[in-house]
């Protein structure tokens, strides 16, 4: 049931960002820009993650990102570290951001996403949320980038109607001059229906760094730790800490 629910990875895959001058550096610490990009990731659970972004603009001051992203991995159903290539889940996603030139939130936008799990045994998920996220000055924040971010969140889980809500407090502070970054966010969900419950906590830590010195491709980590509780008819599932390990490599074009 953990994988039926979104997660930090849905947001921080706009760890990404408006389309930019040739000469600009690209700087995926900033969650309010969008580039073109792929990206293959590997986790401690042994799954492959892999995604894509396109990017275009609607006028100067607004910027548009398309993103797809897919995840496979060992669908027995069995606890353990083993590879597999099923599908697990999907997800769609279109992301707009505006420069506002407002002296505290200089950019905001909006994503929209569309989710699918492939769930073993029982019903597929489907889910759907709307979101925003902002970068507050960093004026007024010691210089690191700070993002708060709420998404509303509905659809079906186990063949019922279920919504709820998902915050994030992203913060990203920068490694020296070479581009390398450290972004930190908790998250809190809580989704519900008539007959079913969930709600988790996560702790997330990312440590991301260019490997080419134009920047065009990234070593990305992460690190989460968190649970999950559910109540299923009344009768609640108390989940354990978790503590999950994730690396890859993504290619800005």
């Amino acid at each position: 049931m953990k994988k039926l629910l979104l997660s930090a990875s849905i947001l921080a895959a706009l760890s990404a960002a408006p389309v930019i001058a040739e000469d600009e550096m690209i700087d995926p610490s900033d969650l309010t820009r969008v580039y073109t990009q792929a990206a293959f990731f590997v986790t401690s659970d042994a799954d492959v993650r892999m995604s894509s972004m396109f990017t275009g603009a609607w006028s100067e001051n607004i910027q548009f990102a398309g993103f797809v992203e897919g995840n496979f991995g060992d669908a027995s159903g069995k606890d353990g570290d083993n590879f597999g290539i099923n599908y697990k889940n999907g997800r769609a996603q279109y992301f707009q951001v505006h420069t506002t030139n407002n002296a505290y939130m200089p950019r905001a936008g909006f994503m929209l996403d569309a989710i699918h799990f492939n769930v073993k045994g029982a019903e597929d998920a489907m889910l759907g949320s709307v979101g925003a996220i902002g970068l507050i000055n960093p004026a007024f924040t010691g210089g690191a980038m700070v993002f708060p971010n709420a998404n509303y969140t509905f659809g079906e889980i186990m063949g019922e109607s279920v919504d709820g809500f998902m915050l994030n407090l992203f913060a990203t502070i920068p490694l020296g001059d070479g581009g390398a970054f450290v972004q930190a966010w908790p998250e809190y969900m809580n989704v519900s229906g008539d007959n079913i419950k969930a709600e988790s906590t996560t702790y997330n830590v990312m440590f991301n760094a260019p490997i080419k010195s134009n920047r065009s491709q990234w070593l990305m980590t992460k690190l989460a730790y968190g649970n999950q509780d559910m109540t299923l008819g009344g009768e609640k599932l108390e989940g354990d800490y978790e503590l999950k390990a994730e690396i890859g490599v993504k290619w800005f074009f």
